[in-house]
């Protein structure tokens, strides 16, 4: 691991280096092309920032939801690792009908996860939905 620049920076540095300098002498494809390169390094920047907590929180609402009684396991790629397979057995229980008797408790949940999803792929999106609850 490099002390600096951190990968927040760089991904920051490649960001303004899009808006500043490419952006403004470029145009048509190439710009528009420009414009999603710089959206990729925002994702990005907010994955690196953001990720890991959001994972870990809806870990925590699946351990709920599913009953679970097991720590958070001691690494963050283990954490995602079960959230992936907690995400698959809501799925299965959800199509099931078995969690329809916490079906509020499971919408607000998942709800809660989207939210966490759009802020880092487009704040403005996880805004707009914010909002509307």
């Amino acid at each position: 691991m490099q002390d600096r620049p951190t990968a927040e920076e760089l991904l920051q540095v490649a960001q303004n280096f899009c808006e500043r300098d490419l952006l403004p002498s470029l145009s048509g494809r190439v710009r528009f092309h420009a414009r999603v390169l710089q959206n990729i390094l925002g994702i990005l920047q907010r994955e690196w920032t953001g990720e890991e907590d959001a994972v870990r929180a809806e870990w925590n609402r699946l351990r709920t939801l599913l009953d679970k009684h097991s720590d958070a396991p001691p690494t963050y790629g283990a954490v995602r690792d079960e959230v992936v397979a907690w995400n698959k057995e809501l799925g299965s229980r959800i199509r099931a009908g078995g969690q329809d008797d916490r079906w509020d408790e499971t919408v607000a949940a998942v709800y809660e996860t989207i939210l966490e999803k759009l802020a880092i792929a487009n704040p403005r999106h996880s805004e707009a939905a914010s909002s509307d609850t």
